[in-house]
């Protein structure tokens, strides 16, 4: 083998690895800020539920994963009225 075979073969190796390693990342980077989405979603659903109120979510994604959430909130009680 000659010098330049050796550098392609080399090349192309090493390419290969990182466009999978980059393939990899981009994904990853995908899901997390899908998740972190998801995570403001519920956040916000949970900062606007009233006193007294209940709500329900039961949320299917595509890939088979399966959220349910409930959040029930009772009425405050305050020393004031309880006196």
């Amino acid at each position: 083998m000659d010098t330049t075979t050796i550098v392609i073969t080399v090349g192309s190796v090493i390419s290969v690895k990182a466009f999978a390693l980059w393939g990899l990342w981009l994904r990853l980077r995908w899901r997390s800020r899908r998740e972190q989405y998801r995570h403001d979603y519920l956040l916000g659903i949970a900062e606007k539920v009233a006193v007294g109120s209940r709500v329900e979510l039961d949320d299917h994604d595509c890939d088979g994963h399966r959220l349910r959430v409930s959040i029930c909130r009772a009425e405050e009680r305050r020393e004031d009225a309880a006196a």
